[in-house]
């Protein structure tokens, strides 16, 4: 008994992993460099972006420049003990960036506030900050967002002519500062 051996054409070295003409191969390394490339243009694309974005300014400054004055974080004990030795009203925000009152309010405040510049001293304390934490210590409340509206005093430094918590639309809060703003 013999056995018929069947004899392979000769291919050439390389071929058997790709085809007779390599053109499979080819076109999967071809896909995966275009893919390769569209990520990486994604990912550049974004890192331009981010790089010409407009940076954090200031509270008072903030709604001019797009940016949220009652979102920026700063120093918020040393914003109030600043705001009392001006002398002037101040208006104390209690407040986080994620809650929904809290956003709220914030949008009102970046409305109003522009209209009392000058007369009013802003102070931003976001409870999430440590320097929130510290300021809110200093006050009596349970609730965020809650405003304190403070008239220079003559002994104490300062008084609480009101607080509110809760949101406020345009309307009440232009009431609580006009009224800040006449006690003085």
């Amino acid at each position: 008994m013999s056995k018929n051996k069947q004899s392979k054409p000769a291919v050439p070295e390389g071929a058997e992993a790709t085809g007779t003409s390599g053109a499979p191969a080819r076109s999967k390394n071809a896909i995966v460099l275009l893919v390769v490339a569209v990520f990486l243009g994604f990912i550049v694309m974004k890192l331009v972006l981010d790089s010409t974005a407009p940076a954090a300014s200031p509270a008072t400054e903030g709604a001019a420049s797009g940016t949220s004055i009652a979102s920026v974080h700063n120093d918020a004990v040393a914003d109030y003990e600043a705001a009392v030795a001006t002398g002037k009203p101040v208006y104390v925000l209690f407040h986080s960036l994620s809650c929904v009152p809290c956003v709220e309010i914030s949008a009102v405040v970046d409305e109003v506030f522009l209209d009392y510049e000058g007369d009013v001293v802003f102070v931003n304390a976001i409870t999430e900050d440590p320097s929130g934490q510290e300021l809110a210590a200093q006050f009596s409340f349970q609730y965020i967002p809650t405003s304190f509206f403070i008239a220079p005093g003559e002994e104490s430094g300062e008084s609480v002519v009101d607080s509110y918590t809760g949101a406020m639309d345009e309307a009440q809060m232009r009431t609580y500062l006009d009224a800040l703003v006449q006690a003085e």
